[in-house]
């Protein structure tokens, strides 16, 4: 018999600079501090109710080696939205802070903005494309279909078969 998970409960960052990863998930994700153990490690949740906490940070060591993207090892961690007008106005607020993003993608099932945090971790936010919607225009809904950030934008409207609520 195999482990019934539920979900995922949270993820445990180690960070070069507390406060500096503070800021970044308060003021440019929007993540609430909802705890503080006092000895090095915050806690942060959008719904305590929902879950105590999402993601918690705590200081690494002096001198510990920053992430490197060819290790095995965690890739990224994504993070859904409720809309795309959600996903645009956290397109909008990465630009404005000048978040360094690595792609913004049509998955198929998500449309998706992947980004890294001041310590080179790469995350991910994503708004779902409802199954009705993509399976008109793609065969894999796991696959890349291009960049978005015109859609982001507002340049151009969502295109047919990709449309997220």
């Amino acid at each position: 018999m195999a482990i019934k998970i539920k979900r995922t409960g949270h993820l445990v960052l180690r960070v070069k600079d507390l406060e500096r990863s503070k800021k970044f998930f308060t003021e440019v994700l929007g993540f609430p501090l909802v705890g503080d153990n006092g000895r090095g490690m915050l806690f942060f949740s959008p719904d305590v109710d929902a879950n105590h906490h999402l993601l918690a940070i705590r200081q690494a060591k002096e001198g510990a080696a920053m992430p490197d993207p060819e290790q095995v090892g965690m890739e990224h961690v994504a993070y859904e939205l409720g809309s795309f007008a959600d996903l645009q106005e956290a397109y909008r607020i990465f630009k404005e802070n000048n978040v360094k993003l690595h792609h913004v993608v049509f998955h198929g099932i998500t449309k998706s903005i992947y980004f890294y945090d001041p310590d080179g971790n790469l995350l991910e936010v994503y708004c779902n494309v409802p199954p009705e919607v993509y399976r008109q225009t793609v065969a894999n809904p796991y696959g890349l279909y291009g960049d978005i950030r015109d859609e982001l934008d507002g340049k151009v409207p969502q295109k047919p078969g990709t449309v997220a609520p």
